[in-house]
């Protein structure tokens, strides 16, 4: 659900004079992410109601709600990065980039949570960082452009974003508290940058014909379903798991780019996404490593300090 994003994002875009109704550019950067995040709040708001969402945020620490607030920021960042690199790539590139995402998630989130990585991940984590080099490169002769690059700083962003979920959530934070103040704080956050930035105006046609209804439509199943799934199963997966189980996107991702916005991939794209696939096929075999306990750390930290190799990847 989540490589759909810059599908419909990009349709949005290219149907945006018909959906407000005259309005020229009523799906426009600020008011797809301001309208986008707000719906997603509103539509966890009424699906929980106020009162049960306000008792957990409530009991939370202020470290934690700080780390609720830094998170929605964080997705901010995200969308920003997506919506502006859309703008100078395909949807069908930053779908296959946006494979990067998990896994740099696998990877940093193996570090971070005590994970070890089989040499199998390590190949077909691999293959797709050199897929999505392939996408990033052969197209564009050898050098990254504007809206790739963007595309390649949204998945960093989307990494650092998930271990803080995932940690967050390690502290018994509840799932629809989480995924309520992510996207209120992100709205919250992005209105009163952009305000700051290019004034109240700019939001003029966000109110514009039918944008509401898309973007609550858009926000339902694209952020709130997609953030639910997520969030649920980092909180009961690996960050290895969660990585491995996320990469076959890209090729559901790029036939509804194909259908919907008549953007067929090119050869260079189709290299990038066989490339891609043959890494989310050697992931998709492999076992994750246990947790390692404190007993076990030390009993690493005494190895390494007697010259043994304990950060070389295992089978």
């Amino acid at each position: 659900m989540a490589a759909l994003r810059p599908v419909l994002i990009a349709f949005l875009v290219m149907n945006g004079a018909a959906l407000g109704q005259g309005t020229k550019t009523p799906i426009s950067f600020c008011n797809v992410l301001f309208v986008g995040n707000l719906c997603a709040a509103l539509v966890v708001l009424c699906w929980f109601k106020p009162g049960p969402i306000w008792k957990d945020i409530k009991g939370l620490s202020t470290r934690v709600r700080l780390g609720l607030v830094l998170d929605g920021g964080l997705a901010a960042l995200n969308s920003a990065l997506i919506y502006i690199g859309l703008e100078y790539t395909s949807s069908t590139n930053a779908i296959l980039l946006g494979r990067l995402a998990p896994v740099l998630y696998a990877l940093s989130g193996a570090v971070v949570f005590s994970r070890l990585i089989s040499k199998r991940d390590w190949l077909g984590f691999g293959f797709i960082i050199a897929g999505t080099l392939v996408v990033a490169l052969i197209g564009s002769n050898w050098m990254v452009n504007k809206g790739d690059a963007l595309i390649i700083m949204s998945t960093v962003v989307f990494a650092i974003s998930s271990i803080l979920g995932k940690a967050i959530l390690d502290q018994d934070v509840s799932l629809r508290a989480l995924v309520f103040v992510r996207n209120g704080s992100s709205s919250v956050i992005f209105f009163i940058v952009a305000n700051v930035v290019f004034g109240p105006h700019h939001f003029a046609d966000a109110f514009s014909g039918k944008l509401w209804i898309v973007m609550v439509i858009y926000a339902l199943l694209i952020i709130v379903v997609a953030q639910f799934l997520w969030f649920d199963a980092s909180n009961q997966l690996d960050s290895i798991s969660v990585g491995r189980w996320a990469t076959p996107a890209p090729a559901v991702g790029v036939l509804v780019a194909a259908l919907l916005n008549r953007q067929w991939p090119a050869s260079n794209q189709v290299v990038g996404l066989l490339v891609i696939m043959v890494g989310v096929m050697i992931t998709a075999f492999g076992k994750s490593k246990p947790a390692i306990g404190k007993q076990e750390q030390e009993q690493m930290a005494e190895l390494a300090a007697n010259g043994a190799n304990v950060i070389a990847p295992v089978t």
